[in-house]
């Protein structure tokens, strides 16, 4: 058994596993070279040889300790007949929003053809994924430039129309995970990357119940959960954390680790390196880490950041990170 699956069952390894979100990306020259053979990033999630190379680079390069599956959580209004687009050098994605159907899950046959793949190619766990509910509404109800301004204000001016799409967002979530789960995926993550804009009302509606939902849908698989309810308060995340079912709590950068111990003792945690600090790379990095790892040392813990990879991020600072955590005593 993979050592960061025996931290999910809540068995604290002597060596502490690694990965990283955004693992594979912009930051390896050889997903760069991939891309230049694409004009939409949506061709590169749909297809089927593009999504198993990219997705077991980092893993070859870094020899981390779990895949994740190259996709992105725009599949999700994708597969309900919506057009999106991805624009990665501005202000983020778009989705063209304006239909509300049942979903097509043959348009995600690429995706879970290709997780089988990933399974027969490497043994390290592999991990699926979809945004939170509310997370993916947002993107969904909220174009670029609104985002860029958004508001409790513009946020409650949209209350009816979220509380509307919420059962059949957590529908379509449920739906799309469980595919992944059957077609071979370990660990399933759920990304509520936005659930720090919403006060405690909202987030008890929008992300937590439907989390809820989507990992008790998952209970009778043999699938491990994390949630991520990125810039959640403290009191968020005590809540979030005691879903039940849920194996592993993922914390932000901001997230202060002096708050461990307020959190569901019974679970397993990740996290929490600042993307930025891994930018920087040499002594600042060294301490952080040390600094984490010493926080989690009576925890069963997966390393990864409190974000995704920066782009600009050199490949020699993710290798050190991996070297500081193998050699960690």
């Amino acid at each position: 058994m993979s050592i960061l699956i025996k931290n999910l069952k809540k068995q604290k390894t002597d060596t502490t596993p690694i990965w990283l979100m955004r693992q594979a990306g912009r930051h390896l020259p050889e997903y760069l070279e991939i891309k230049k053979r694409y004009t939409n990033l949506l061709d590169m999630f749909l297809d089927t040889k593009t999504i198993v190379e990219v997705t077991l680079q980092p893993v070859n390069r870094y020899n981390l300790d779990a895949s994740i599956i190259f996709s992105d959580i725009l599949i999700i209004p994708y597969l309900m007949g919506n057009s999106i687009s991805f624009n990665e050098f501005k202000q983020g994605p778009q989705v063209n929003f304006d239909l509300i159907e049942s979903a097509n899950f043959k348009k995600a046959d690429p995706i879970y053809n290709a997780i089988k793949i990933v399974k027969e190619k490497n043994e390290k766990p592999l991990i699926g994924f979809s945004g939170g509910v509310w997370t993916t509404i947002y993107y969904c109800l909220f174009n670029t430039k609104i985002r860029k301004n958004i508001s409790i204000e513009i946020i409650n001016e949209n209350k009816k129309k979220i509380n509307e799409l919420i059962p059949l967002f957590t529908e379509t979530i449920i739906n799309h995970a469980i595919n992944q789960v059957n077609s071979g995926v370990d660990i399933f993550q759920i990304f509520d990357s936005w659930s720090g804009l919403l006060n405690e009302e909202q987030f008890d509606m929008w992300c937590l119940k439907p989390a809820q939902e989507i990992i008790s849908a998952l209970r009778e698989y043999k699938v491990y959960t994390i949630g991520f309810p990125r810039e959640a308060s403290l009191k968020n995340y005590v809540k979030y954390s005691n879903i039940k079912n849920l194996n592993c709590i993922s914390l932000d950068t901001k997230f202060n680790l002096k708050n461990l111990s307020h959190l569901n003792q019974n679970i397993c945690f990740q996290g929490n390196l600042d993307p930025q600090t891994l930018l920087k790379g040499n002594e600042s990095l060294y301490k952080k880490v040390n600094d984490i790892l010493l926080a989690f040392q009576d925890y069963p813990h997966i390393f990864n950041l409190g974000h995704g990879v920066l782009p600009e991020t050199p490949k020699k600072n993710v290798q050190q990170l991996v070297n500081q955590i193998r050699g960690w005593k």
